[in-house]
This record gives structure tokens, C-alpha cells and sequence, in this order.
């Protein structure tokens, strides 16, 4: 794996810093001061220490969030972001995110250091089904099961959205299951149709459920069986 990745998986320090201390000299690899932090080591092979620290390699973190409103879906920003939520140790990490959510949108979030399984969640190639709830300004016209299955036209991009599968719980209430990640796609749907989404949140992602027990705002990582429900 990158230098780089071993040391912020260690929880020692974040990408770009552990970069600008690499041209320090702060990285040793086999007793040789190492300033390319893109070099590929192997951590059951070679001895590495960062600012004369140990680095003690453990395998790839995977975390479930309830994501509340008001945060944004990004690793970095001036404005509060769900990494903000995480204790230090995990914030450390060099996490990505798979399958961000609107600022206002709440509900399950993924967070990984293992870049192969972000990109299966992500990917459309993957054609994993995302679940959401749905709250809408107006009463959902029946009529958009079947226009939501045939694939509904997103004028401000001028392109058709996959197939999407939609059940009417309550007059403004309904359940969206959508495979593509595109923006604000769910809100498009309704919006292409004479509808406002007033509230929106991502119940699963494929086969995972969010985690009833948690709280917006908090986490817990993956058991093995989860995790590999992404496998292929």
C-alpha cells in the first residue's frame, strides 16, 4: 500500500500533513529517510516510523453514521462536515465517503479507508439500490410509480435518470429506492414531476440498514458480515 495511506491508517496523522513532514525527513522506512509519500511498502515487511513513532499497521476501518442535517458529506470544508463528528482517532484516518448526502439530507452514511469497497458503493457499474424516505410538499400523484419505473427525464441536465422504484406509504410519504448517485437525484425526481421534497433520508444502502440504535450524529463500524455484503 502508499506510505502515505499506512501512516494515516495508523491514526497518526492526516494525509496532507503527513506529506508536508515527509519533506521534513520525518519518515523513516528500514532505517532510510523516505520524502515520497506515493512509494508502495509492505506492512508485514518493511519498518516504518513517522516523527520517531512506530507505525503499527492494522487493516482497512469501516464505519456506519446516522448523518444529521446540516453537515456535509465532505472529508474537508470551513463549513461543519460529518468528520467533525468522529472522535479523534478516527478523524485521523484518511476515510472516504461512500455515497454522500445533502447537507439537509440525513441518515446512513458509509466512511472507509478501503478505497476498493467506497468505489463498489459508489460506483453505478455496482447497481446497488439506495433506499430513502421521502416526505413531499404535495400529495404524491400515484401516477409516478410507473413514470418513476420508466425513468424520469432531469431537464436541468438534460438526461434520463435510471429506473427507480417508488412506494407510496401516505399521502406525502413514500419510500425511493434509486441506483445512481447523481445529484440531488431524489429530489429531482419530484421536482421534474410538480413536487418539492421537504424531507429526505437514506434508509439502507443494498442489503445494509441503518442501524436503529443509533442516534443522528452517531457511528459504529461494520461487523464483517456488513462489510461483505459489498463484496463481489
Amino acid at each position: 500500500m502508499r506510505l502515505d495511506k499506512m501512516i494515516g491508517n495508523a491514526g497518526l496523522d492526516t494525509r496532507k500533513n503527513i506529506k508536508r513532514m515527509a519533506k521534513k525527513g520525518a519518515i523513516r522506512v528500514n532505517g532510510e529517510i523516505v520524502k515520497d509519500t506515493s512509494i508502495k511498502v509492505d506492512p508485514n515487511k518493511d519498518e516504518v516510523y513517522y516523527m520517531d513513532i512506530f507505525v503499527d499497521y492494522f487493516e482497512n476501518i469501516y464505519l456506519m453514521m446516522n448523518k444529521p442535517s446540516g453537515y456535509l458529506s465532505a472529508t474537508e470544508d470551513p463549513e461543519p462536515t460529518v468528520i467533525d463528528l468522529l472522535d479523534d482517532f478516527y478523524q485521523n484516518l484518511d476515510l472516504s465517503i461512500g455515497g454522500r448526502l445533502d447537507k439537509d439530507t440525513t441518515g446512513l452514511l458509509l466512511l472507509s479507508t478501503d478505497g476498493k469497497f467506497i468505489h463498489r458503493v459508489t460506483s453505478p457499474n455496482s447497481n446497488i439500490f439506495k433506499t430513502y424516505e421521502v416526505e413531499t410538499r404535495d400529495k404524491i400523484d400515484p401516477s409516478l410509480v410507473e413514470i418513476f419505473e420508466k425513468g424520469v427525464y432531469i431537464k436541468e441536465d438534460d438526461y434520463t435518470a435510471r429506473p427507480a422504484k417508488l412506494k407510496i406509504l401516505e399521502d406525502k410519504k413514500a419510500i425511493v429506492k434509486v441506483s445512481e448517485g447523481k445529484f440531488h437525484l431524489v429530489k429531482r425526481l419530484f421536482s421534474n414531476n410538480g413536487n418539492e421534497v421537504v424531507s429526505l433520508k437514506r434508509l439502507a444502502i443494498g442489503e445494509l440498514f441503518l442501524d436503529s440504535h443509533l442516534d443522528y450524529g452517531e457511528y459504529r463500524e461494520l461487523s464483517e458480515k456488513e462489510v461483505d455484503l459489498f463484496r463481489a
